[in-house]
């Protein structure tokens, strides 16, 4: 996906960042590092090979913040090599609260 096609989707404001995330669904499970993140989605990087339209289960490991944010379910949007978009589709508020208030700090 090209950043200007990105850029038109995008919801929210993203912040760059560095931190891990752990993922999992009914064909995969892995680890990658998180490299920009907004309440509504994230772009991360793993070595294991990620496919559009993927639902996954998601948990972040925001810096200096415990407990993990744990989303319900993402969406892969779109995958470039070993780079892909997640988009944040389930997650309880007071998750989402958290997320936007760690973000809100980072400004």
């Amino acid at each position: 996906m090209s950043a200007e096609k990105e850029r038109q989707i995008r919801k929210a404001r993203r912040v760059e960042l560095c931190c891990i995330l752990r993922f999992s669904s009914g064909e995969i499970e892995g680890e990658g590092t998180i490299t920009n993140i907004s309440t509504s989605g994230c772009r991360a990087e793993s070595d294991i090979n990620m496919a559009e339209e993927l639902d996954v289960q998601v948990i972040i490991f925001l810096p200096g913040q415990s407990p993990t944010i744990k989303v319900e379910r993402a969406l892969v949007r779109w995958v470039s090599g070993n780079t892909f978009g997640l988009s944040f589709i389930l997650f309880f508020p007071s998750e989402r609260a958290r997320l936007h208030t760690f973000l809100e700090h980072m400004k």
